[in-house]
């Protein structure tokens, strides 16, 4: 093998592998955008709230079960106005006269109390175990239909440029055929492909739009207000 000959090889091997290094979608991620995106969707979904007004529907049941001590105890008066009077017949029974009060002490609602306090804060324990693992739910969905949009980005790219070159080829062999230079079949074949290309082309550009509308569901907003 001539040097020319093995010089060509070598310089060719640079540019295919150069050109495949320039497909990957690795430098499209961002560590911090990314993370942009999770604080978004975490802040404006819905259901991430709905976990939040859990926990304060928990943190409420705490406070209400403490203060349920209070419906054991009953106040209870009876006012008669006069003065305290003996009976004539029995004269061992009086008949008192003015304010009578008293307290009930209700002995079942005072010991369920401890048990009633207890289980609102598991209620609330578990209220924040909920929001937690959501947290790291929604975070993972994010990256994945994040990754997912830049894929079909890519895809697109490629579709588009791949596109191009039939339609270039295309026009090229159109030319020849023409003048007569190039066969019928060769001309119907590239226009076959040519036609391929541009479906899988808007199929890829479709793929783009639902990617991002589907990453746009979990984040609340436009992606373009994410900066």
């Amino acid at each position: 093998m001539t040097f020319k000959r093995s010089f060509i090889i070598v310089v060719f091997l640079i540019i295919h592998f150069r050109g495949l290094a320039q497909e990957t979608i690795i430098p499209s991620l961002s560590a911090d955008y990314i993370n942009k995106l999770i604080d978004t969707a975490k802040k404006n979904y819905p259901r991430v709230r709905s976990y939040q007004s859990r926990i304060n529907i928990a943190n409420s049941n705490i406070s209400k079960t403490r203060m349920s001590i209070f419906n054991a105890l009953t106040v209870s008066y009876v006012y008669q106005p006069g003065t305290t009077t003996i009976d004539p017949v029995n004269p061992s029974t009086s008949y008192f006269k003015g304010l009578q009060a008293g307290v009930f002490l209700n002995l079942g609602t005072l010991l369920s109390q401890p048990y009633l306090t207890r289980q609102a804060k598991e209620e609330l324990l578990i209220a924040h175990n909920d929001q937690d693992e959501y947290q790291i739910t929604i975070a993972t969905e994010v990256k994945k239909r994040y990754y997912l949009y830049i894929q079909r980005i890519a895809e697109l790219k490629l579709q588009t440029k791949s596109a191009q070159d039939v339609e270039s080829s295309l026009k090229d062999i159109t030319y020849k055929f023409q003048k007569g230079e190039e066969t019928f079949d060769n001309y119907n074949k590239i226009q076959v492909q040519y036609t391929d290309h541009q479906q899988t082309k808007i199929q890829a550009e479709a793929n783009v739009f639902i990617a991002k509308a589907d990453l746009e569901e979990l984040l609340g907003t436009k992606l373009e207000n994410i900066k």
